[in-house]
């Protein structure tokens, strides 16, 4: 099995119409389960139940549509909403767009908050910009961006306790 790269894939993507974006998307996500199931892998919103799995696998779906079709802010609350629940690649992508100010003002401390809350679930690429966000910051706002990603942490958990 051959992966693209996140620039040839976006290249592939964007010759797709909408529907066989959802039909790849919708792949994808049957891929991830396969490959999570067989290795053993227990991801956070698989713990909760199929209704709470599938909640988030909508919300991630839909930010992912609203991020190709550049609408942003809405991109950000979808994500947001998986991402709240526990979503690795959606907390990534959020600090992302933090981090590029897409759909929402430009916040260094915001952005290294979420991706260190990926790279905390070993989301490699979020593990990757934590360490170049990490480098271009002082330390007192290292600091303040891992204690408010600490904040985020315990809602998260209260929140996926609350839903089961």
């Amino acid at each position: 099995m051959t992966f693209k790269t996140g620039r040839q894939h976006l290249a592939a993507t964007k010759k797709l119409t909408l529907a066989e974006l959802e039909d790849k998307l919708l792949e994808h996500q049957q891929l991830i389960n396969a490959i999570v199931k067989d290795s053993g892998i227990l991801l956070p919103s698989l713990l909760q139940g199929p209704a709470i799995a599938d909640a988030v696998a909508t919300w991630f779906t839909a930010a992912l549509k609203s991020y190709a079709s550049k609408d942003y802010p809405t991109a950000a609350q979808h994500f947001r909403q998986a991402a709240m629940l526990g979503h690795a690649k959606a907390q990534y992508y959020l600090g992302l767009m933090f981090a590029k100010g897409l759909g929402m003002p430009a916040s260094i401390k915001h952005a290294y908050c979420w991706l260190l809350l990926a790279a905390k679930q070993r989301d490699q690429s979020a593990l990757a910009l934590v360490r170049t966000l990490q480098s271009k910051m002082s330390a007192d706002l290292v600091q303040q961006a891992t204690e408010l990603a600490a904040e985020r942490f315990e809602s998260i958990e209260d929140r996926k306790n609350a839903l089961s």
